[in-house]
């Protein structure tokens, strides 16, 4: 019949399918993955690190560690500044007003026992200021060569000056001369009276400079006196002969220790030795010799 199929080409059939691939295609380079191929996909994570490299990140890692904590210094010594400046801000304004506040009660203080004790704030102003000029002449003279014993001594020489001008203006001269017969005017009497007894003050003062002071001393003490003496005929009352005796006392308190000072005469090697390191220089001057000596110095040319 000729509708079926002839053996042969029931034989090539086999042949045709048996060319006919059956698995997956080769890849381009014809054959089996090589080594290398391997290499790269796994980025090399397989070999170890050299000595070089493992260096470079120990010192990468080091500086960075070092540079955080040198940035964390600066922010933390940059607060501190700050607070250090508020502080020192307050501190500074808190030093002021306590420096006002003394200020304050010093002169306040001497006002007010002007005031009360004087009677007037005046008094209080000019005794005041005469304590602390007379004070401030008195460290001064310390810082030369006055003792202890030696302001003691001063002290009741100008007491004693005090005291007198305290009397010379309290005593009621006019009622003196009103209520003895044959004494002369309140004027006259208070000017002679005081004449008198601060010009013997002035000499004794003058007498320890010699003879020539003395006189001196006993004409500016009778001056003084006769000053004294017209103010207290006056009747000035016994708040103001106070007030003058204080300043009187103030007043020659730093002269007479002044006069002490001078009159034993300025000793300038004790003066010297005290502000002057004698005893290291004559140390170094010791250890320059013995360098010397040590390394003789060449001859100059």
């Amino acid at each position: 019949m000729a509708d079926r199929p002839s053996s042969n080409d029931s034989s090539e059939a086999p042949e045709q399918s048996a060319s006919e691939p059956t698995g997956p295609e080769p890849s381009a380079g014809g054959g089996r993955p090589d080594a290398s191929d391997a290499g790269a996909s796994t980025g090399g994570s397989g070999s170890a690190p050299g000595l070089g490299e493992q260096f470079g990140r120990t010192r990468s890692a080091l500086l960075g560690l070092v540079a955080a904590h040198l940035d964390l210094a600066r922010a933390e010594f940059s607060e501190i500044a700050d607070r250090v400046k508020r502080a020192a801000a307050l501190g500074g304004v808190a030093l002021l007003l306590l420096l006002l506040a003394g200020m304050l009660i010093a002169v306040g203080g001497l006002l007010f026992v002007g005031e009360a004790v004087f009677g007037s704030i005046g008094w209080g102003l000019l005794d005041g200021g005469l304590l602390l000029i007379g004070v401030g002449a008195l460290l001064v003279f310390a810082i030369i060569d006055l003792s202890w014993s030696r302001a003691l001594s001063a002290f009741v020489v100008a007491l004693g000056v005090g005291l007198v001008v305290t009397g010379l203006l309290a005593v009621d001269w006019p009622y003196i001369s009103h209520h003895y017969s044959g004494m002369p005017a309140a004027v006259v009497l208070a000017a002679v009276a005081g004449a008198v007894l601060i010009g013997l003050l002035g000499a004794v003062l003058g007498s320890g400079f010699g003879r020539g002071p003395a006189v001196a001393g006993l004409a500016l003490g009778a001056v003084c006196g006769l000053l004294v003496g017209l103010l207290a005929s006056a009747g000035p009352g016994p708040r103001v002969a106070a007030a003058l005796g204080v300043a009187a006392l103030l007043l020659f308190w730093p002269i007479v220790a002044a006069v002490f000072v001078f009159r034993h005469g300025i000793d300038t090697a004790k003066l010297r030795k005290r502000f002057v390191p004698d005893q290291t220089i004559a140390t170094t001057k010791e250890t320059i010799e013995w360098v010397r000596e040590q390394m003789p110095l060449g001859r100059k040319s």
